[in-house]
């Protein structure tokens, strides 16, 4: 084997491309990514005949391929709820996989393409210019409509059906049009990628839920492409489930552990609150939080035991009661309970006996929870907390997989220094306070950057010198301008 793969991102952000590249390199792999340049920035979408004509030229050099449907057909995630595209020519970009799998009959090809998003704000910022005004309204008109066709309880789906009507009277039919066709579009790009599946042009197909709710739009679609599924006979290669941006870490660790022929990774699980944990349905996902672990576990191909069963990891998932917190828009945890005290001599214990062992941070969603590292819980292996409970879980599991045997070795523990000090450290704790210091609305991206630089960059060598990292950042940057991503660059500490 050559031992590398190649792949085209969803966009440019370094959690979804370098870092991705970085956790690849802990098994040993490389991962071949297109220049940035080609990736576009944002609104604007990525170069896809250049991205086409790359990756048709990786085909000599590696050993499989995980593509971003969603980059190849419309410039990447976010262009994808507005470019202006007819349909035939998307489904025409889509045909590329039909040209890389004639250069490589024998190679896998693993996908994947989100559902597009309903966004329950007023910003306009990653969506069609009618959301700054009309985002909530179309949300709760998608969440009514799909509530009163479904809800079983007949007096509530009547309630849902007069908010429907409400809605439909405020909100202008020519939106109302725009946004269905647009998803419309944008499913029967999906439903092609199924059928690239059922021909085995694509061996595997992620179709992740983008923020989501229970009910929606969205969700009828979910519906329909699983019944798409079940039809075609495709369960056993298509999956689809919460998550978006942690897709390109699973897919990798599954293929790299498909190529090198491992068994399944054999995680025990252990819950710091199994009540809460059980009654939880994460912020912007539309399924309880346990389903979410189980198709994140099914994602990398991992299965789970009993402690006793010697696993190869211990995933530690830590919640605080049934209902998350969002460092990024400002919500506390409603029901906190603290850090149990069984649960850290649990974890201390797996410390003390060299059990490799993870953390999945899910107390709040964009960002980890501070109190466990406060209350002295030893360092994991393997840690996230960053996004929603989706990213977290997929990235710290896809981090197992391809550290399996090596959660010890430099490339991991500097993987492990940047998700402390971007999940726990930035989004839980410095966003926040940057967001105070500085109105991004009203100075320039330099401003912002310079403000950034000055208050996490002694923040974060202090972390990392309290905490014993063995990495920590030498400098940073904004990839979209804004403080709601950050790019640490690492170096290693004296």
């Amino acid at each position: 084997m050559k031992r590398a793969l190649a792949a085209i991102p969803v966009d440019a952000r370094p959690v979804v491309r370098s870092q991705v590249q970085d956790l690849v390199a802990c098994a040993g792999w490389e991962l071949r990514m297109p220049p940035v340049s080609l990736l576009g920035h944002l609104r604007r979408p990525g170069d896809r005949q250049a991205l086409c004509d790359w990756l048709l030229q990786q085909a000599a050099h590696v050993d499989g391929f995980v593509l971003s449907l969603d980059m190849l057909v419309y410039g990447g995630l976010v262009p994808s709820r507005f470019i202006e595209d007819p349909e035939q020519s998307l489904l025409d970009r889509l045909a590329l996989v039909q040209q890389l799998r004639r250069q490589v009959p024998t190679l896998p090809i693993y996908a994947f393409a989100a559902t597009m998003r309903i966004s329950n704000n007023a910003v306009a910022e990653e969506e069609k210019a009618y959301w700054a005004e009309h985002g909530p309204q179309l949300w709760a008109w998608s969440y009514h409509q799909d509530r009163a066709r479904h809800l079983a309880h007949p007096a509530q789906a009547a309630q849902s059906q007069a908010e429907v009507e409400r809605l439909e009277q405020s909100l202008p039919a020519n939106i109302r049009q725009d946004y269905l066709q647009t998803r419309q579009r944008n499913l029967q790009v999906t439903l092609q990628a199924l059928q690239a599946v059922h021909s085995g042009l694509i061996d595997r197909l992620v179709l992740p839920q983008d923020d989501t709710a229970e009910w929606g739009l969205n969700v009828a679609e979910r519906r329909l492409l699983q019944a798409r599924t079940r039809a075609l006979g495709l369960q056993d290669r298509v999956a689809i489930y919460a998550g978006a941006d942690e897709v390109m870490h699973t897919l990798c660790a599954r293929m790299v552990a498909h190529l090198e022929d491992r068994p399944p990774l054999r995680v025990a699980l252990l819950p710091s609150d199994p009540t809460g944990l059980g009654q939880m349905r994460a912020r912007y996902e539309d399924r309880p939080v346990q389903d979410a672990v189980a198709a994140q576990m099914a994602a990398v191909g991992a299965v789970e035991v009993g402690p006793a069963a010697q696993p190869d990891v211990v995933l530690a998932l830590h919640t605080q009661g049934p209902v998350q917190g969002d460092w990024a828009m400002g919500i506390p945890l409603p029901e906190p309970r603290g850090v149990g005290l069984e649960w850290q001599q649990a974890v201390q214990r797996l410390h003390s006996m060299g059990q490799p062992w993870a953390l999945a941070d899910l107390a709040y969603a964009n960002g980890g929870d501070p109190e466990w590292l406060q209350r002295g819980t030893p360092l994991p292996d393997a840690y996230a907390g960053w996004n929603t409970a989706s990213n977290t879980l997929g990235s710290v599991l896809a981090q197992c997989v391809l550290g399996a045997g090596r959660l010890q070795t430099a490339p991991s523990r500097r993987n492990l220094s940047l998700r402390l000090l971007e999940d726990l450290l930035y989004q839980a704790q410095l966003r926040q306070v940057l967001r105070a210091q500085v109105d991004e609305s009203q100075c320039s991206p330099q401003a912002l950057l310079q403000a950034a630089r000055e208050l996490v960059l002694p923040a974060a060598r202090d972390f990392a010198q309290a905490h014993g990292l063995s990495h920590c950042a030498a400098n940073l940057s904004l990839p979209w301008g804004r403080s709601f991503e950050v790019d640490l660059e690492l170096e290693a500490c004296a």
